[in-house]
């Protein structure tokens, strides 16, 4: 897989950023960030546990001029492949802790369980109204090579720590669940710049996948992102693509997204008793694989339970759960 990407870049105040392969489409990268002191080396995210990743991870590494066996803490912003895929092999190479917060005690118990989460999406597809025919494809889930079995973090992390640094610096946790239950950002105490994961992204949104643990995760998020707005962030360092200027005015820029399309699936459903696959067909674009199928559909009833936690939206159930207004 050949695709160009982006250069390893010195970001300054001991900031450097490796722009790793993805083994898929989009997004295309992940950005590793590496913060360094006269005591250390962390890292901010590690990809997936693939060849092109590790290698590139390296290079980036010798272009900045880090040793490797620097780094002594590995935090993972939250638990997806893309982001802890490669932790297994960094903590064996370097022997770093792995930090992150408190939920991944838990969840991380779920995220080594492929046939478990294959069986649940099989029931949620069901109730959601997944078409028999495809059901199959929608909830196959064969756990590729690159994401290998993760153990709990060495150092968990709750909203308001401090992960220390070194030369007095530090990063502040701030714990933002909604893409993800354990997902942090952090905020960088020598320059305030904000690593914000998969938070806030700077062309296009996080999925925020419903699941059986939260009434309301599409709330979560918001909430989340709300914070962030009344912190007033600046300068902002996203696990994909670009650096953000303003952060706080990217982060309302993506809760007036979420209200666009709260408003667009209560109109579906004004028209009469709806599943959340009709309502997702309506919403997203056409031609979804399965994958994309799957998400679409998590976000979908995402959005119709943060509608029915509000009283807008009601739902019974027959062979399929229908939504319809309140």
């Amino acid at each position: 897989m050949s695709r160009r990407l982006p250069d390893i870049t010195d970001l300054g105040h001991g900031i450097g950023v490796i722009p790793l392969p993805l083994p898929f489409e989009s997004p295309a990268w992940v950005n590793a960030y590496v913060l360094r002191t006269s005591t250390g080396t962390t890292l901010v995210d590690c990809g997936v546990d693939w060849e092109p990743g590790l290698t590139r991870l390296l290079d980036g590494l010798a272009v900045l001029e880090i040793e490797p066996a620097s780094i002594d803490t590995l935090i993972v912003s939250h638990l997806h492949p893309d982001h802890v895929g490669m932790a297994p092999r960094v903590i064996s190479m370097t022997g770093a802790r792995l930090a992150m917060h408190r939920a991944a005690l838990e969840h991380h118990i779920v995220y080594n369980d492929t046939p478990g989460t294959q069986r649940w999406l099989d029931g949620f597809g069901r109730l959601h109204g997944v078409p028999i025919e495809a059901l199959g494809a929608f909830a196959a889930l064969d756990r590729p090579d690159w994401m290998p079995f993760i153990g709990p973090p060495d150092l968990v992390v709750e909203d308001g720590d401090r992960i220390d640094l070194g030369d007095g610096r530090h990063l502040e946790v701030l714990h933002t669940p909604g893409h993800e239950h354990s997902h942090i950002c952090l905020v960088d105490s020598k320059t305030g710049v904000l690593f914000s994961g998969d938070h806030i992204l700077p062309r296009i949104t996080p999925v925020i996948m419903w699941d059986q643990t939260e009434a309301d995760v599409l709330g979560l998020y918001l909430e989340s992102i709300r914070r962030l707005t009344r912190r007033r962030v600046g300068l902002t360092y996203p696990a994909h693509g670009s650096i953000v200027e303003r952060g706080s005015l990217r982060a309302e820029q993506i809760a007036l997204h979420h209200e666009r399309r709260l408003d667009g699936m209560l109109d579906v459903v004004r028209l009469g008793p709806s599943s959340a696959w009709s309502v997702m067909l309506e919403s997203f674009r056409p031609h979804l694989n399965p994958l994309e199928q799957r998400l679409a559909l998590r976000e979908t009833v995402s959005h119709l339970e943060h509608l029915r936690t509000r009283s807008r939206v009601t739902f019974f159930d027959e062979d399929v759960r229908y939504y319809r207004r309140a």
